[in-house]
């Protein structure tokens, strides 16, 4: 009757799309910002693709985590172990 909700996957990498790849001199590579219409439409193309994989970028929507957030993740793990613990 009711569907399932879909369930982010926490074992995969977060999609870091705050940068994109850009040829520089001599041919190096270099990482440049990218606009929030082209994190719309690559953030598009990549829910597509990969539906349930987190991304990283500065739109503060929805799938999206900030960078500060993926650090400190293990700080709240160990919070709800210790809960768990405490008792």
């Amino acid at each position: 009757m009711f569907g399932k909700r879909k369930v982010l996957r926490e074992d995969l990498p977060a999609i870091d799309i705050t940068k994109k790849p850009v040829r520089g001199l001599f041919g190096r590579k270099k990482y440049v910002h990218t606009t929030k219409k082209e994190q719309r439409q690559i953030k598009k193309t990549l829910m597509e693709k990969y539906p349930d994989r987190y991304y990283v970028d500065d739109l503060k929507e929805w799938n999206s985590i900030s960078p500060a957030e993926m650090e400190l993740r293990w700080i709240d793990e160990f919070e709800a172990f210790d809960a768990f613990f405490s008792d």
